[in-house]
């Protein structure tokens, strides 16, 4: 975000400005006004929603939720390098109790409430950007999509920039869309939404060029309703502000996506021969080292070529897909998105390949997020990989499923009845404790209530033999602190 008078004034014209103890005039810009003298050159600045990751130069925002308030963070902003913030009128006071020194030359915004003005200034600058803005939405693989097409516009060279982690509701939009350099040659952005509505309100801050559904599956279900069609629905609205210019691209293999006519330009990917990109000849290949290599033949409007990429998890495929249609509306050449697609290796959390601390083996750390589909995929890759120690399957519980809570963890049971090859399994929750009314009666099962439980057990299995550990969960049972006390 640049910030100068005209951006200012234009975003926010009910705003009062203050820079350190003077109280700007919003004159137009072709008015003297030496007050703005030096905010009239203008700046590059990056937002800051939290003073643990402030930087010197950034500009803070003071956000306030049912839970926390980022006024109270304001003297530690500062005192970090910011360079002003934008609080509300009715916090001005804790403004008022910095001293002179803590306010010299920092610019404040003072508005009505925080969160409408955040949105303002996002679509304001999102109006001056001419990039093209990819926006990434999905049940399942937002992030590693977002991620796979970070690496081939890496290998390509281009100038991209690609949104921050998750960062993808409401906030973490406008903080993406705010640090999108004027000069970016592209910007690929995350979206994620959980309840009705959501949707419009984000893709009318992002207003991306490019829209991506990478499936629709069981996530967030209590508020987006009980239905596959109503979650098709919401996701469908990426699209709702399309014109003939804009490019829909979604999964051709699933009918309440592929199926349907749309009103703009729509690229398709997946297994089926109807699609516009497509994986064919999907094969899996165990080295001697125990390491997964991946195959297909990627079909790309036209050109063909054999692909191998790192792991076994074929969520992966489809993946790649997706980021590789994107690259065809960016005009990548293919060598590079070939290349983009095999240096790739994965993301942090998602089934991450770790090694066990003072035990033999390894840990699959899978437990960003889940729903039955991702949750289902990890199983079965779990299940493919040779091992001749003792596998086991940390499971805890998936959460907003509404009422279909108890039938989808009942079905993950039977997906490890399936496949055989589960020695032991710890299921963390209420919900999880699900899944073992319907695994095998020989299997050995052991319930935690939290990921300390968890912990304890696990610890206590990893001390008998060489192990191979999948944990997979959604976040809030945060089984990701399990991890980090059992892996190098």
């Amino acid at each position: 975000m640049k910030l100068n008078r005209d951006f200012l004034c234009n975003a926010l014209p009910e705003a009062t400005f203050q820079l350190g103890d003077i109280t700007l005039s919003s004159v137009p810009s072709n008015q003297h006004n030496s007050q703005w003298q030096s905010i009239d050159q203008g700046c590059d600045v990056m937002v800051s929603m939290d003073t643990r990751t402030t930087q010197p130069g950034d500009f803070f925002i003071a956000l306030r939720g049912p839970n926390f308030d980022g006024h109270t963070f304001l003297q530690h902003a500062l005192a970090k390098g910011a360079c002003g913030a934008l609080v509300s009128r009715q916090s001005m006071h804790h403004v008022t109790q910095l001293t002179a020194q803590e306010r010299a030359g920092k610019l404040f915004i003072i508005v009505h409430e925080t969160l409408d003005a955040y949105i303002a200034l996002a679509k304001a600058w999102r109006n001056t950007l001419t990039c093209p803005v990819v926006g990434i939405t999905g049940s399942v693989g937002k992030t590693s999509t977002k991620e796979i097409v970070r690496c081939i516009l890496d290998v390509a060279g281009v100038d991209a920039y690609v949104s921050f982690k998750n960062f993808n509701n409401v906030f973490g939009i406008c903080y993406n869309v705010l640090r999108i350099p004027a000069t970016a040659a592209v910007a690929v952005i995350e979206v994620g939404i959980n309840e009705k509505g959501e949707m419009i309100q984000l893709a009318d801050i992002l207003r991306p060029t490019i829209g991506v559904i990478t499936n629709i599956g069981h996530a967030h279900m209590e508020g987006l309703g009980n239905s596959l069609r109503g979650v098709s629905a919401e996701k469908r609205n990426l699209f709702a502000l399309f014109t003939p210019h804009n490019v829909g691209i979604v999964c051709g293999d699933q009918p309440l996506l592929g199926d349907l006519n749309y009103a703009h330009p729509t690229a398709r990917f997946g297994v089926k021969i109807k699609n516009h990109v497509q994986a064919r000849k999907i094969r899996t290949i165990q080295a001697a080292d125990g390491s997964f290599t991946t195959t297909f033949s990627l079909k790309w409007y036209g050109q063909k070529a054999v692909i191998n990429v790192h792991g076994n998890h074929k969520g992966f495929v489809h993946n790649a897909l997706a980021a590789s249609t994107v690259a065809y509306f960016l005009h990548i050449p293919f060598e590079k998105v070939i290349e983009g697609l095999q240096v790739y290796k994965g993301f942090e959390h998602r089934f991450e390949m770790k090694k066990l601390k003072g035990a033999g083996g390894h840990l699959l750390n899978d437990c960003y997020n889940a729903n039955p589909e991702s949750m289902k995929a990890a199983l079965l890759a779990f299940a493919q990989m040779d091992f001749e120690g003792q596998k086991i399957a940390v499971l805890g519980d998936m959460l907003e499923l509404g009422d279909k809570t108890a039938y989808w963890h009942r079905q993950m049971g039977r997906v490890i009845s399936k496949t055989g090859n589960v020695q032991r399994l710890i299921l963390v929750g209420e919900n999880a404790k699900l899944i073992g009314s319907t695994v095998p009666d020989e299997l050995a099962i052991s319930f935690a209530k939290d990921w300390q439980e968890a912990h304890a057990v696990l610890t206590g299995l990893l001390a008998a033999r060489e192990s191979l550990v999948l944990v997979k969960a959604s976040h809030g049972i945060h089984l990701d602190l399990m991890v980090k006390e059992v892996v190098e």
